[in-house]
């Protein structure tokens, strides 16, 4: 356990730890989207699942409501993003009591508070990967993983671990430990190693395969079950010195191992079927899990059961659920779509919002709602295997979607069905179509060109409604344009790499306006507020306004540093726009940047964003499958408010108010750039809340709204560290 009085060890072992903050919500999928890596049904209705990105969901009801929020370690991907590492494992002791494992961590995560508040205890200085765990009872219990922890030992509940004598640099996937004396693990090329006196010694024993083993569940000291890769199955009945078994009928990966009573049950990649046994697989039986219309198939990362509830789960955050053994299923999640996710559009007043992606194989390339993103449906007419790149609607019925080698869609009932029959015109197929603007029925633009090193920019012009498209002339000679966007039939903008260009006479002539822009980044970023504002966020973490038309360009100061690209930008007027980019990351202002809100989605890289006004925002996530769409409500609380007021010094102010119930602010200054740690204690020194995990801030004043409302009336004390130094700590009075 962390202890707030002893500074120096904490400072050598401080963690980040994150909590997502402000209100973005999953629209789709829901509950969430990433792979759901483990589970547990602690019982009939409080049920947990460890899935992607530091995400966990809950439900207290057996599945009817669930709760998603973030934990874990900073992924080390993009420091200064506060993106968190997977959830690979779990050991729970109970509903409130459990202890989770991540994926390329320092070490483990735990709560006893049914995840209100998570605190970290970090094990050593190298990261690796922590795939299962075995307690024998509430303090003594153990943990396997890659080579850098092997095997690990608690004889305190978790709050310290030591490490298991280990030889072998296999990774390890599973673990059982009866008792001290006698421990058992999986690994790779169908080995497994069992010890019967505390490690000191180990013996291998292969299962007969070069399989990889992983997953393995124990009815008592001596006989156990697992499975692996290639559909492997084998079972023990003297602890592990001999195994036997006949494969279920399948080649297919098996993820998860589960014992209920004489019935055991396989799972994983076969895309339909679990198996499962009652006679140590002499005989199999297959159990489709597949649910009639359910929108499309998963690889199975976890399954659990409670009685004759069984929950299964995987790639997409796709579940399904079976409460009579497997003979019938249901679904328990909601899916519109699982492409990968490029852009989105959102009316204003009647709850039309439409998203777009690519999926290889799907013709899910297009979704709608028609009730501000609770539900979504599937549009009509989109054809399969297209990658689709930018969406344009003039309105919340007319719009338009380009894409990759000549795509040009266009739909005229708001994304229920899409006409695609001018798609693929001869002067558009050898290219890519990255970006479009239509400003009536016929006149429209596209931005794109030839891929890849040596490509270079086009912008094409149809008068015709997209029957004919007429090459024009322009500067830039360098790579493909990214996004095009028109005023009226006369002003536009176009911007890619190095370049933003800018026309007032309808595309006949283009023209540089670069002036006090980065000109060595690429601009994926566009909106187009009026004639004379405009905005391009880039590569560099950047984002440009202008008010003049482009002749001259202002760095917004987006306070963010360790984030990469912020691929979208969208300004519902000359003070107020959204910008974002790498693994979710949003900044929100209302005065030109002078302010900027820091939120996440939670997801992956925020590809598109499209404001409804002020306080409510739609978010697409790509780079990754899944069909990320997310919804932002503006909360008052668990925001980072940044201002770009420089002080001369670093300062960690006083709460306000204080005593508090249950909101108070948190404000502390850097006079400097730095990565940014916020955490919350307890009296006995014990982590409760991160507030702000290692996010790379720049110079300014920043400040946290805290909700205390899930803490008890109390002390606390709250630690700001910057680069990992303590900058100071404060007390705070929390009275319910």
């Amino acid at each position: 356990m962390k202890k707030l009085t002893f500074l120096l060890i904490f400072l050598l072992t401080v963690v980040n730890l994150y909590s997502q903050s402000g209100g973005w919500q999953w629209s789709n999928p829901k509950p969430q989207g990433g792979i759901v890596q483990n589970m547990k049904m602690v019982d009939a209705n409080n049920w947990y699942l460890m899935c992607d990105y530091g995400v966990m969901v809950k439900t207290s009801n057996a599945g009817v409501n669930w709760t998603a929020f973030s934990i874990g370690y900073q992924s080390s991907l993009y420091p200064g993003a506060g993106i968190y590492t997977n959830l690979l494992s779990a050991w729970f002791f109970d509903a409130n009591n459990f202890i989770l494992g991540c994926q390329s961590a320092r070490g483990i995560v735990r709560t006893s508070n049914g995840g209100i508040t998570f605190d970290t205890v970090q094990i050593g200085t190298s990261t690796g990967s922590i795939y299962d765990f075995h307690f024998i009872n509430a303090q003594t219990g153990y943990f396997c993983a890659t080579s850098t922890f092997k095997i690990q030992k608690t004889t305190n509940g978790g709050s310290s671990w030591s490490p298991v004598p280990f030889t072998a640099t296999s990774t390890l996937y599973s673990i059982h430990a009866p008792d001290t004396n006698n421990i058992i693990v999986t690994s790779t090329s169908g080995n497994t190693y069992f010890t019967t006196n505390a490690g000191i010694n180990w013996t291998t024993s292969n299962v007969g395969t070069t399989n990889t083993l992983y997953d393995s569940k124990w009815i008592n000291a001596t006989t156990g079950y697992l499975c692996g890769s290639s559909g492997c199955f084998r079972f023990t009945t003297n602890g592990g010195a001999n195994w036997q078994g006949t494969n279920p009928p399948t080649t297919s990966t098996m993820q998860r191992i589960l014992v209920s009573g004489s019935t055991i049950y396989v799972g994983g990649f076969d895309q339909a079927n679990i198996y499962s046994t009652t006679d140590n697989g002499t005989t199999w039986n297959t159990i489709p899990y597949t649910v009639s219309g359910q929108y499309s198939t998963f690889n199975i990362y976890s399954m659990d059961i409670v009685g004759s509830t069984i929950l299964v789960a995987g790639t997409y955050g796709l579940m399904n659920k079976s409460t009579n053994a497997g003979a019938n299923w249901m679904t328990s999640s909601a899916h519109a779509t699982v492409a990968n996710m490029v852009d989105v559009y959102a009316a204003s007043g009647n709850g039309r919002v439409i998203a777009i992606g690519s999926n290889t194989g799907g013709n899910d390339a297009c979704v709608y709602s028609t009730n501000g993103g609770f539900t979504w449906d599937k549009g009509s007419g989109a054809v399969p295997d297209q990658v689709l790149s930018d969406l344009n609607m003039r309105n919340s019925t007319t719009g338009y979607v380009v894409g990759r080698f000549g795509i040009f869609w266009k739909t005229t009932n708001g994304g229920v069905s899409w006409d695609t029959s001018r798609s693929h015109n001869s002067t558009l197929t050898p290219y890519f179509c990255n970006g479009v603007d239509f400003v009536d029925d016929n006149t429209g633009w596209i931005t794109g060109g030839v891929a890849g090193i040596g490509g270079n920019t086009k912008i094409w012009k149809t008068t015709d409604g997209g029957v004919n498209w007429t090459e024009q002339t322009q500067n830039y000679s360098g790579p493909v344009g990214v996004r095009i966007e028109f005023l009226d039939a006369n002003t536009g903008y176009t911007c890619g790499a190095s370049q933003v260009q800018k026309t007032t006479n309808g595309g006949a002539n283009w023209f540089y306006v670069t002036n006090g822009i980065n000109t060595s980044s690429t601009y994926n970023g566009l909106s187009v507020v009026d004639a004379n504002t405009v905005f391009v966020s880039n590569t560099n973490a950047q984002i440009f306004g202008t008010t003049d038309g482009g002749a001259n360009w202002v760095n917004l100061n987006f306070p963010l540093t360790g984030i990469g690209t912020l691929f979208c930008t969208d300004w519902i007027n000359a003070n107020t726009g959204m910008v974002a980019g790498i693994f979710g990351t949003v900044g929100k202002t209302l005065n030109r940047g002078t302010t900027w809100e820091i939120t996440q989605t939670g997801g992956y890289t925020t590809m598109g964003i499209d404001m409804v006004h002020t306080d409510t925002a739609f978010a697409v996530c790509g780079n990754t499958f899944g069909g990320e769409i997310y919804k932002y409500v503006k909360t008052l609380t668990g925001t980072i408010t940044w201002n770009n007021e420089v002080p001369s010094e670093y300062r960690l102010s006083q709460n306000y108010p204080n005593p508090f119930n249950p909101v108070t602010k948190i404000k502390f200054t850097l006079p400097t750039d730095g990565n940014v740690t916020l955490k919350v204690f307890d009296v006995t020194g014990q982590e409760v809340k991160t507030l702000i995990n290692g996010l790379g801030f720049r110079s300014g004043t920043i400040t946290y709204d805290f909700d205390g409302s899930e803490l008890s009336s109390g002390i606390y004390f709250y630690s700001l560290f910057v680069d990992n130094n303590r900058i100071d700590t404060k007390k705070m009075v929390l009275v319910k």
